[in-house]
């Protein structure tokens, strides 16, 4: 079966980037002068995808609808001016080829964020996207999870390897790169690879809701995959990684992109230069 939707959660207040955040939503903050959220649409888009189900809260719902829309004012204020069309043609090319749908998210945590689009779903296999994970990778990360999942036909999750490990989300293999467990941290840990924001998934994973137990208040997504009965399968991912949802990996973001851009890198070069030099 051919992965061709795409369910990104946004659903989250974006409380770790407080105060910006209380008035502009985190997937929206620019990265360099591109919004977070089009930089995950374009993996999602480069990766296949046809189709995109955001999941979304009241607040931020209008602002992802107005970007991925047509705006008319704007386009005959620009239509002359090619510089400025320029500008927007990756924009106007995702939006020419992709359906968008709006949800709005019903239930805390990563698992209840997608289970508010199960109806959209239906009975499709398809692709999740956390919304604060940008991952550069030459090949689109997504595309390895496709590729991994039409090749053997398991689902599929994303880890990554890190030294200091987080209090939970670190991956048992049984062998190879078969998922065993999803363990806390004890201090003896099975590995340094944890889950994070990209998985393949059927719709199954809707059939467990009501044994999956409440965690702080949340539904979690990676708890819920463990207690299906199928083959998982894990793509370790170690390619530059930025959780937009943190503070200095919103600014590390920045600083990567900016100097990546022959527009600015130059005079950010000079700058960083000059601040280190003081």
């Amino acid at each position: 079966m051919k992965i061709k939707l795409c369910v990104i959660t946004i659903g989250g207040l974006g409380t770790r980037l407080l105060p910006i955040t209380k008035s502009v939503t985190k997937e929206m903050l620019p990265i360099s002068r591109t919004p977070a959220i089009f930089m995950q649409v374009k993996e999602a888009y480069l990766s296949g995808i046809e189709e995109i189900i955001f999941v979304v809260s009241k607040k931020n719902i209008n602002l992802i609808k107005s970007f991925f829309e047509f705006d008319e004012e704007l386009y005959e204020r620009i239509k002359d001016k090619p510089e400025k069309l320029e500008l927007l043609k990756e924009v106007e090319e995702i939006r020419k080829n992709m359906k968008f749908t709006y949800v709005m998210q019903t239930e805390k945590g990563t698992y209840g964020a997608l289970y508010s689009a199960k109806d959209y779903i239906k009975d499709r296999a398809f692709a999740l996207m956390y919304g604060d994970d940008i991952i550069c990778s030459k090949t689109p990360t997504l595309k390895k999870l496709i590729k991994e999942y039409e090749r053997t036909n398991s689902l599929v999750m994303m880890a990554r390897t890190l030294k200091d490990l987080p209090n939970f989300g670190i991956v048992k293999y049984k062998h190879d790169n078969i998922l065993d467990s999803i363990e806390y941290n004890k201090g003896n840990v099975p590995s340094h690879d944890i889950i994070s924001g990209r998985f393949i998934l059927t719709n199954d994973i809707f059939n467990i809701k009501d044994k999956l137990e409440y965690h702080d208040g949340e539904l979690q997504l990676p708890l819920a995959v463990t207690m299906l009965n199928k083959e998982i399968r894990v793509v370790l991912e170690n390619s530059l990684y930025f959780d937009l949802g943190s503070e200095i990996g919103f600014l590390k973001a920045n600083v990567y992109f900016g100097l990546k851009n022959p527009n600015t890198n130059k005079e950010l070069l000079e700058f960083i230069k000059e601040i280190l030099n003081n």
